[in-house]
């Protein structure tokens, strides 16, 4: 890797150090990573314009280096890499990390999650058709949570008019996540605010943590409007943590057996939805979702 990073970027590390995340190596107290590319190389442009417009406005994002050849992406035996400075953010992220993120306002079409949940859910049902029957666990279970995407759709798209200030957010930000990845600009896109701190309290649920505590501080804090109360309610009710294990297992990235920590938790799970709803019927007129009543 060395002599690659010789060759494309004209930099000579002394030491180069692998990691899950990638490559890193120190030049003159600069902190270097040299990552694999995991997204379609046809989003890298979009990317990499939209870094360069944080960092014109003083947003710090990790800056991308390109190669000599002026290129964002470097090939290294046919696998995309990027190349980016970073500084040494090794903490776990936290509530305040992510409100403070959220805080950046940004003009952009606002998305429409009925319509993207619905085709994703459609994707999945003529999936699960095709593939299902080598992996029984999904197969029983996969029912009530495409049920749960449907009642999320439902309760975004009973919300008249969603006039919400868009910011910068996360494709996906996970409880064990830390500060580098929170300022990856490979990682960053733009949604409702309460997008990142749903993933993120959901991620913490089932990896085993009690979220009340968190919950009820963001709750407090982030100054959330009526209909940014219902967006975090639907995020929280679709089910991306079921989705996600689910891909991973019909790509045989993960075993079926991934899926029973998520499927354990359901009675739980279902607790907490409940409480939420409970809460915000002592201060907002909601639509009524029976199985939550």
């Amino acid at each position: 890797m060395k002599n690659v990073i010789n060759y494309y970027y004209s930099l000579y590390p002394d030491n180069i150090h692998q990691t899950e995340k990638g490559y890193y190596f120190i030049i003159n107290q600069t902190r270097y990573i040299l990552t694999k590319y995991l997204d379609d190389p046809k989003n890298i442009q979009k990317i990499y314009e939209m870094h360069m417009y944080l960092l014109k406005q003083n947003f710090y994002v990790h800056p991308i280096v390109l190669n000599n050849q002026n290129q964002i992406l470097t090939y290294i035996n046919n696998e995309p890499y990027i190349l980016m400075i970073t500084i040494y953010y090794e903490n776990k992220i936290n509530t305040n990390d992510i409100i403070a993120f959220s805080n950046t306002l940004v003009k952009n079409e606002p998305p429409k999650w009925g319509n993207l949940w619905s085709q994703k859910n459609d994707y999945l049902e003529y999936q699960i058709s095709m593939l299902g029957q080598n992996h029984p666990l999904i197969r029983e279970s996969f029912s009530y949570y495409i049920g749960l995407g449907e009642t999320a759709i439902q309760l975004v798209n009973s919300i008249e008019k969603i006039n919400e200030p868009l910011v910068y957010a996360h494709k996906r930000i996970n409880q064990n996540d830390r500060q580098y990845d929170l300022y990856n600009p490979l990682n960053i896109t733009t949604d409702f605010k309460v997008r990142d701190m749903a993933e993120y309290l959901k991620s913490r649920f089932f990896g085993g943590e009690n979220i009340n505590n968190e919950l009820a501080y963001y709750f407090n804090n982030a100054r959330l409007t009526t209909n940014e109360y219902l967006l975090f309610l639907s995020r929280m009710i679709y089910p991306t943590y079921y989705f996600d294990i689910y891909e991973e297992i019909i790509t045989n990235r993960k075993k079926d057996e991934e899926i029973k920590k998520i499927i354990s938790k359901t009675d739980e799970y279902e607790k907490l939805l409940k409480t939420i709803y409970n809460y915000y019927k002592t201060f907002l007129t909601i639509p009524i979702i029976e199985w939550l009543e």
